[in-house]
């Protein structure tokens, strides 16, 4: 079974890391240093621009399955509310879900697995329990432990469904909250990201006089290495700051 605790790129997404850090080095080697060869120094970024990718589609593909998991409890609490029993309160749950999102979402595919398995004589609460660590998820994992010890011992599942989907619902509107805040905050780090590119720009199409003595030299270069590796400094610095978890 797939572990979601770790992100694996598709070919699609690998194309764009490549056209990413290629991007990325040649307007390094052009603007910084004004040579061929800068391209293979500047090839190292990479690995960081990688990471950054992956770091941002592995919470993206979090938050999804976090929203996906919470309308199929809504769902199959409706369901349990209704009479039907545990297990055809999933199947019920599962297949008005597929109706409003379709079949290929990530919990569509899971369940449609655990339900298969649990025809099998599998037991419900250990697919539940293996998906939730699978997941990473940390919501996922308290229903999934709530879950069993309820369904050994007799707990109200209803109630357990409902306020498990209610603090969901919470945190995504905590979260979509603050993303509308830092919204305004996070164009601005774009645009201050993409100044010291301007200005450079600027200057050496407009007067390249000024810049023609940090290049082609070695100190110049270690100069504008220095420069390089303090914007380096401050985008990655300004993203922690930007990175708020709930």
């Amino acid at each position: 079974m797939k572990d979601y605790r770790i992100y694996c790129f598709s070919l699609r997404e690998r194309c764009l890391c490549i056209l990413l850090t290629l991007g990325i080095t040649g307007a390094v080697s052009w603007l910084f240093y004004r040579s061929i060869y800068g391209i293979a120094a500047a090839l190292p970024l990479f690995f960081p621009v990688k990471r950054l990718l992956k770091n941002y589609l592995h919470r993206k593909q979090k938050k999804e399955m976090l929203y996906q998991f919470r309308e199929i409890l809504q769902f199959t609490a409706g369901a349990l509310k209704a009479g039907y029993s545990m297990e055809n309160a999933f199947i019920q749950g599962l297949q008005e879900y597929k109706e409003l999102h379709g079949e290929k979402t990530v919990m569509a595919q899971e369940f449609c697995n655990i339900i298969n398995q649990v025809r099998l004589n599998m037991s419900l609460e250990q697919l539940i329990e293996d998906l939730a660590h699978r997941s990473g998820i940390e919501e996922m994992i308290s229903f999934a432990q709530v879950f069993g010890f309820a369904k050994r011992g007799g707990g109200d599942m209803m109630k357990i469904f409902q306020d498990t989907a209610e603090k969901i619902r919470q945190k995504v509107e905590v979260e979509r909250e603050i993303e509308t805040v830092m919204t305004a905050k996070r164009a601005e780090q774009r645009i201050m990201d993409l100044v010291p590119f301007g200005i450079l720009l600027y200057v050496g199409l407009t007067s390249p006089e000024f810049l023609e003595p940090l290049y082609g030299n070695i100190p110049g270069a270690f100069v504008m290495t220095l420069c390089l590796m303090g914007y380096a400094g401050a985008f990655l610095l300004a993203e922690k700051i930007l990175d708020i978890q709930v």
